[in-house]
């Protein structure tokens, strides 16, 4: 049930956009959403009013904001379904080792903002798609493509068989990432903020790429590396 639950009013309403529409909507009954109610009405969505204990409950006290809704469990894309067999621009964001779920779910939003076309993550030592991820992410989960695989060494295999270019991030990276040319298909291997990208994933990467930093802190959490990242290969890949 918990993994099936999301709260928070943007995430309820983003999941009332989407393409799987929740199962259930219950909001407060001394203070219910009116937008969320109307919009329930439209799409045939069952709502109820519940008091704000129930709330709390269903959603392990977190800060629910008076609404939460009930969809079914999140459905992970093939690396297949996300991989471009032409040679025109892609991005595809892997994320090796994310286990805070602010940072994965802030990771996605921004994906989706910036026109990512799919996300790879590992089925192991990453957090997967939970209610937090998912408010974080407001919704933004329902929007681009996630890929859960065995091996990330062996997804990134693959898509430089399909000829993408491997660039990894790492403070240490003797390229900066604004000196690479963006244009076309590009992989950006994002790592954890204690480990970083493995040594197996930077060895088969064509760069392995810094953000430089001039001010007294010397590294950046990694929701914050992939938004600098995907702000310049979007720039990159839109220009003319």
């Amino acid at each position: 049930m918990a993994n099936s639950i999301i709260y928070g009013k943007y995430p309820v309403k983003n999941s009332l956009l989407a393409k799987r529409l929740p199962n259930r909507v219950l909001l407060n009954k001394e203070h219910p959403d009116q937008e969320i109610i109307l919009q329930c009405k439209k799409l045939n969505v069952p709502y109820q009013l519940v008091d704000n204990k129930e709330l709390d409950r269903l959603s392990e006290y977190h800060n629910h904001q008076g609404c939460l809704a009930s969809l079914k469990e999140f459905e992970f894309s093939k690396l297949e379904e996300i991989i471009k067999n032409d040679d025109s621009n892609h991005i595809i964001v892997v994320l090796d080792g994310i286990q805070d779920p602010v940072n994965f779910g802030s990771i996605i939003r921004t994906s989706v903002a910036f026109s990512v076309d799919g996300i790879i993550i590992a089925d192991k030592n990453q957090v997967s798609v939970t209610p937090t991820v998912r408010k974080i992410a407001t919704g933004a989960e329902e929007l681009v493509s996630i890929c859960k695989v065995p091996s990330l060494i062996n997804a990134v295999k693959e898509l430089k068989r399909n000829n993408y270019w491997i660039v990894s991030s790492a403070g240490e990276g003797e390229t900066s990432y604004t000196d690479i040319d963006y244009k076309g298909k590009f992989v950006i291997v994002i790592g954890s903020e204690g480990d970083g990208v493995s040594k197996l994933l930077r060895k088969v990467s064509d760069y392995v790429a810094s953000i430089p930093l001039h001010g007294k802190v010397k590294a950046l959490n990694a929701s914050i590396a992939a938004a600098i990242f995907l702000a310049k290969v979007s720039e990159s890949q839109t220009k003319e």
